[in-house]
């Protein structure tokens, strides 16, 4: 019950869309479904309590993969998740939602490489840009500095972007506030085509109400939400989320499914992203600080058998199968005859005919 829940949170409050991640290498769409599924139940081993009232409420984080800060997601009837993604190689994560019929907000977190320790420094680093790549559309820009609703203050630019385009005398209203220190960034932009006052209004609320926490440290519950999102259908973003989220867990028992069902994400979308070297690293040594978890093997059989290497992947599909008998609550063991990894070795009749053999559920 609890796991359905996220899974509602994580489809309807983000039906989201992505930037292609890189050339994928199917691992199995039965493999890819399993996991998932099962995978959702992460949320259950961090919040046994919580969850089941709280999820579809919760407020994403966005968070980087890599350092501090965070900044919580808006929510709220009003608030429609658009897109979720990961710019600059990794390094700069970005969520876009609409407040109602006419207000867009993307929120970014990144490094704060202007060499100004300030908000000042972050706004600088992304304004001047927009501006250069956008000249003669831009006007009565404004820098200023406001407070938000905890009495912070923000460094602001606001513009107007010309729509004549579109619509003569049109215009794009734009405003944006950033907070950082000398190690990252923080930003919202909020940008309507309503250029009534009463919209302006609505905005500047937006600003008041932005409260990024640039000193926060991730969990690795925030990490694994992210590494869901963009698990399906971009892999390669999801990887460096789901390492960081093994990383932030404690190595003790009481994690040990954690662990297994994030390291099985992680070897996965390292596999389905193409980076079989990495997908393969990261099984091994799973296994060699979990040699009971049966996954583990069978996610080395696939990568065996998307290299052509039959007499290895027979190997790890035997020692998958021999500890069955260990797959986590409510999970089974994929069935390797229908797996797109798998039957890639099919016209290896010897290969296929030990799959053959292997217990089915």
């Amino acid at each position: 019950m609890v796991a359905s829940h996220l899974s509602i949170y994580l489809s309807e409050m983000w039906p989201v869309r992505y930037n292609p991640g890189g050339p994928e290498i199917p691992m199995g769409k039965f493999r890819q479904t399993l996991i998932l599924t099962v995978g959702l139940c992460l949320w259950v081993v961090f919040h046994p309590l919580s969850a089941q009232q709280d999820a579809p409420k919760k407020s994403l984080t966005l968070v980087t993969s890599f350092g501090p800060g965070a900044i919580h997601l808006p929510t709220g009837p009003d608030w429609k998740a658009d897109a979720i993604t990961v710019y600059d190689n990794g390094r700069r994560p970005v969520a876009q939602l609409h407040k109602g019929e006419t207000i867009t907000a993307s929120f970014i977190l990144f490094e704060n490489l202007s060499g100004k320790p300030t908000a000042n420094g972050c706004r600088q680093d992304v304004i001047e840009p927009i501006v250069a790549g956008n000249a003669g559309l831009v006007s009565k820009r404004v820098d200023a500095e406001e407070k938000n609703a905890a009495g912070e203050t923000l460094a602001t630019t606001t513009y107007l972007i010309d729509m004549s385009v579109v619509a003569k005398g049109h215009h794009q209203r734009n405003l944006f506030a950033f907070a950082g220190d000398a190690r990252m960034c923080a930003e919202i932009h909020v940008s309507s085509v309503d250029e009534g006052p009463d919209e302006a209004e609505r905005m500047k609320a937006l600003i008041a109400a932005f409260q990024p926490d640039l000193n926060y440290q991730p969990t690795a519950t925030d990490y694994f939400r992210l590494g869901q999102l963009f698990f399906n259908n971009t892999p390669a973003l999801a990887g460096p989320y789901f390492k960081a989220s093994l990383g932030a867990m404690p190595n003790d028992p009481t994690y040990l499914t954690a662990r297994r069902i994030a390291t099985d994400q992680l070897v996965m979308s390292l596999g389905m992203s193409g980076d079989l070297k990495g997908s393969r690293a990261a099984a091994e040594n799973a296994i060699a600080a979990d040699p009971d978890y049966p996954l583990n093997y069978y996610n080395l059989a696939c990568a065996d058998a998307e290299q052509g290497k039959a007499s290895d992947a027979r190997l790890h599909l035997q020692q998958a199968f021999d500890r069955r008998a260990n797959v986590l609550k409510g999970e089974s063991m994929p069935d390797p005859t229908k797996d797109d990894s798998i039957l890639k070795l099919k016209k290896d009749q010897t290969f296929w005919a030990f799959v053959l053999t292997l217990p089915r559920n």
